[in-house]
């Protein structure tokens, strides 16, 4: 890969990074770290990736990274429920409780899950390319992402109650 490919790189999928890791953490600063990892990562090894595959290349990457990073928080915090915010918080900001329910709602999920939502529901990508970058099978894709949706909507109808 040269310079000017990997400039170009930066120029493509750098927004789109950007925008899948916002949405997993939920911190720019946290994303804008991750993706900023990512680059350089993809710049160490430039000798060995082939420019026509970067993007899979670099949401796999992507997507190792936050894992591993929430991983790591998972152990600091010690427990899943330290995520969930009192009912109370939703119920005095009204206008944004659909959001954030949602985005507790994700928190809930497993990580495999809630990558494989994000990947399809909100950037699009289809069952291959998401087999591609996890690793799963077509069919454990969609295996998987129908446990999520069943989940989440579980979680968002026991919230409710």
């Amino acid at each position: 890969m040269t310079i000017k490919e990997y400039n170009e790189c930066v120029k493509l999928y750098g927004d789109d990074l950007y925008r899948f890791a916002l949405r997993y953490t939920g911190y720019g600063a946290a994303s804008e770290d991750a993706v900023q990892d990512v680059f350089v990562a993809l710049w160490e090894n430039r000798e060995s990736v082939d420019a026509a595959r970067v993007k899979g290349y670099l949401m796999r990457m992507l997507y190792r990274r936050l894992v591993d990073s929430h991983r790591h928080q998972m152990v600091e915090i010690g427990a899943r429920d330290a995520l969930r915010p009192a009912k109370e918080e939703y119920e005095q900001h009204t206008d944004f409780e659909l959001r954030d329910a949602m985005q507790w709602a994700l928190n809930q999920l497993p990580e495999v899950q809630r990558q494989l939502i994000l990947m399809k529901d909100l950037e699009g990508y289809e069952y291959k390319e998401m087999s591609e970058i996890t690793g799963l099978n077509e069919q454990q894709v969609g295996v998987y992402l129908f446990r999520a949706r069943k989940t989440m909507k579980k979680i968002l109808e026991d919230y409710r109650k």
